[in-house]
């Protein structure tokens, strides 16, 4: 039995539309996946696994739904009393996030602020709501007075 051309191509346009959704199909599983994987491995080997904090309430989401349920800062408050001035806890996809209360170390972080910069999240928020101000702008920038 031979392939026609119609057949032929008719088959090539079949594995090329294959090829084309398992790839998209790939990317939209996979690279949520990969992260999770890092954020979770990366959990047993960071230096931040010895700060106290509570237990992540959900694998997916950590502490993000408790901390959007309390009026402002209410959670970070009690969390703070609970465990101390500096605390750990965990954002979306099993990421470690770090926050303190000790003013000496705040005062470090806020002026070191090229080593000690906001996550994506915090960054994509402020930007959304204030603009690219003061607020926004960490490391070294260059202002251009008009």
């Amino acid at each position: 039995m031979t392939l026609d051309s119609a057949m032929y191509k008719e088959l090539l346009d079949f594995i090329t539309w294959q090829k084309l959704v398992s790839g998209i199909v790939l990317v939209v599983v996979g690279t949520p996946l990969v992260r999770f994987a890092r954020n979770v491995i990366h959990t047993f080997y960071s230096p931040l696994r010895v700060i106290p904090g509570p237990e992540n309430p959900h694998f997916l989401f950590g502490h993000m739904a408790a901390i959007q349920a309390t009026n402002g800062g209410l959670w970070h408050e009690q969390t703070a009393q609970k465990y101390g001035h500096v605390v750990k806890y965990k954002s979306f996809f099993w990421t470690d996030r770090l926050f303190t209360t000790d003013p000496k170390a705040m005062n470090y972080i806020l002026n070191n602020n090229q080593i000690y910069q906001k996550p994506d999240q915090s960054r994509w928020l402020l930007k959304s709501i204030l603009g690219e101000g003061l607020l926004f702008v960490e490391g070294s920038v260059i202002l251009i007075l008009a």
